[in-house]
């Protein structure tokens, strides 16, 4: 287990070398971020001229507020898993060889538009299905409370893990999302393993440099305090900036390490940026 995990905190440095050749990778979250934020804008806007977050505040909500929030959450799914494509289509670019822009991952993506608009729908309709029953948990409240909490929580990492590869599958082979859906399911027996501890890795990784951050912005803090209102303007734009940064380059590096798991899982060769050893005894191809 712990050589696993070794392994995996390899791998993350191997992503961050993949990254530092092709920086650009960082744009497509960063991309999402924006595009996240100004749909959000727009429908707060929707929202205000129908009177939605009036009612919402008074508790009166009815049946256009519930197909707002709907709609609002559907066109969320789809700005996220769009550049999260493109993502995965230039790190897979990449490690096959070549060398990728921002344009080779949005073509990438918008290529296959049918398909990810299917999985949109598919994937908002689970996730708002977990919101609910994970809601109707915490009202319940009490021990049953919070085995539904758990027990939703568990549906929720079980979906994420069979769907790891639909995106891969649809970007990179072309797939409509039945076809990739499926393939999922079939790759996900063979590296869920990989899955859990490579996003393990990825995920303690990104603890540590956000808990690192964290210490120097505090210090930082109070070396900026002695200028006033300047000092703390100024930490602000720093601590943004930094932390910022640190998210658009772990989202990044989930990119590429999902094309590198899908790269091995579906052909047993490894990408030549990856050490040879390591990929070895960290993943295992699937069986065809």
């Amino acid at each position: 287990m712990f050589s696993a995990i070794g392994r995996s905190f390899q791998l993350a440095k191997v992503c961050l070398r993949v990254l530092a050749v092709d920086k650009e990778l960082t744009v497509f979250p960063l991309l999402s971020s924006v595009a996240a934020v100004l749909v959000m804008l727009s429908f707060v806007g929707v929202g205000y001229g129908i009177g939605s977050l009036e009612r919402i505040g008074t508790g009166n909500v009815g049946a256009m507020d519930w197909v707002l929030a709907v709609v609002f959450y559907v066109v969320l799914s789809f700005v996220a898993i769009f550049f999260n494509s493109a993502l995965v289509y230039a790190a897979h670019f990449r490690l096959a060889g070549g060398d990728p822009n921002i344009r080779t991952g949005l073509y990438g993506a918008l290529n296959h538009i049918p398909a990810i608009l299917v999985w949109t729908l598919v994937s908002a309709t689970v996730g708002i299905i977990l919101r609910v029953l994970g809601n109707q948990a915490r009202e319940q409240g009490g021990v049953m409370g919070f085995i539904a909490q758990i027990i939703v929580a568990i549906l929720g990492a079980a979906w994420t893990m069979l769907t790891y590869f639909v995106v891969p599958l649809i970007v990179i082979e072309g797939r409509n999302f039945r076809s990739s859906f499926r393939g999922s399911l079939e790759l996900f027996r063979s590296t869920w393993g990989e899955q859990v501890v490579g996003n393990f890795g990825l995920g303690m990784a990104a603890f540590l440099a956000f808990l690192l951050a964290g210490l120097v912005l505090a210090v930082l803090l109070f070396a900026l305090l002695t200028l006033g209102g300047v000092g703390v303007l100024l930490w602000v734009v720093i601590a943004v900036v930094t932390l910022g940064a640190i998210a658009l380059v772990f989202a990044a590096m989930g990119g590429i390490y999902k094309a590198a798991l899908y790269v091995y899982a579906t052909s047993g060769q490894m990408p030549e940026m990856f050490p040879s050893e390591m990929m070895q005894q960290g993943f295992r191809p699937a069986e065809r």
